[in-house]
């Protein structure tokens, strides 16, 4: 997959492309089915396939204050789509004047005139443009008039209710990590880079890293069991978030104790994986309380991760 920043980088000779459009944060298992139609449609028209897509996130620009948490660091993102086989990714920046065009001048000047779309595949909600006016009934009737189809994915989901990143932000956020991987279709993880702390899980018995990270939505303050990628070694581990209240911290932190390993990780980068929570955050009385607590943490989670398999993009989003 190329990765582009706009539609001048196309390669020369471009004569017409199929295209999505959105956001796709969480690039979830209704966006992958959105992109299976479009590489089939792609294929069968003889096309590339094109998802175009912004950044920043259009109401990081907009309306800061009212911006969600991002599900994936932009990396994150481009691997997750480009595991789906699409041929292109334009992330066009999202500026003041891209904010104050209309739908039909985005249709004419970047869907007709620069992408030369020949058929659009887009979700039943996708909208775009002031008043959210780019609906789908909208790009049905500008499709007839300029000559590209539209090809509208029905909602895809489980419990009657359809997959979708507002959804799983929010078991994100109250800590449901189990529960959002029948909506990924993975583990929800994030990468970190491990930085000094205070060394004080290290005279509980238990050392940690300290993991720095741009993940922006992270699942609630607790304890989770989880799975860690440090090069090509996978472990398992314990997380904790927040602020270790018996220590009356201050500052929200993630740290990661590897279950069996032992030597030196500073600067050095870890994928977590979290499988399960543990438990809440809990301010103990004393330290010794603290350490059983840490001590049946590690007993619940290697009960629960020996039988956990990572599910990764590579896995997950293909073809077949």
């Amino acid at each position: 997959m190329d990765i582009l920043t706009n539609c001048g980088e196309l390669p020369g000779g471009f004569t017409s492309s199929v295209v999505t459009l959105g956001n796709f944060d969480g690039v979830h298992l209704g966006h992958r089915e959105l992109f299976r139609s479009l590489v089939k449609t792609a294929r069968q028209l003889n096309c590339p396939s094109i998802v175009y897509t912004f950044h920043p996130h259009p109401l990081k620009f907009l309306v800061p204050d009212k911006a969600p948490l991002l599900l994936n660091t932009p990396q994150e993102k481009q691997r997750l789509i480009a595991a789906s086989h699409v041929d292109y990714l334009i992330e066009s920046p999202f500026t003041t004047q891209f904010s104050t065009m209309s739908p039909e001048q985005f249709i004419d000047h970047i869907l007709v005139e620069k992408l030369r779309v020949k058929a659009l595949v887009v979700g039943y909600d996708y909208a775009f443009g002031s008043g959210r006016r780019g609906n789908v009934d909208f790009l049905r009737a500008c499709g007839k008039e300029k000559g590209f189809s539209v090809d509208v994915l029905q909602p895809v989901g489980d419990d009657g209710l359809p997959y979708s990143s507002t959804r799983i932000r929010k078991m994100v956020a109250m800590g449901d990590v189990a529960g959002v991987v029948r909506l990924l279709g993975r583990q929800y993880n994030l990468e970190g880079v491990v930085v000094p702390g205070d060394q004080r899980g290290r005279e509980l018995g238990f050392p940690t890293a300290n993991l720095e990270t741009e993940k922006e939505q992270l699942p609630a303050p607790g304890v989770y069991a989880v799975k860690v990628r440090h090069n090509l070694q996978e472990y398992g581990g314990v997380v904790n978030i927040g602020k270790r209240p018996t220590f009356d911290g201050e500052l929200s932190t993630i740290e990661v104790y590897l279950l069996d390993y032992t030597g030196q990780l500073y600067g050095q980068k870890l994928r977590v994986y979290f499988v399960e929570r543990l438990r809440e955050e809990k301010k103990f009385v004393s330290i010794n309380d603290l350490v059983h607590a840490i001590e049946m943490d590690v007993v619940r989670a290697r009960q629960i991760l020996q039988s956990v398999q990572i599910v990764q993009y590579r896995e997950y989003l293909s073809l077949t």
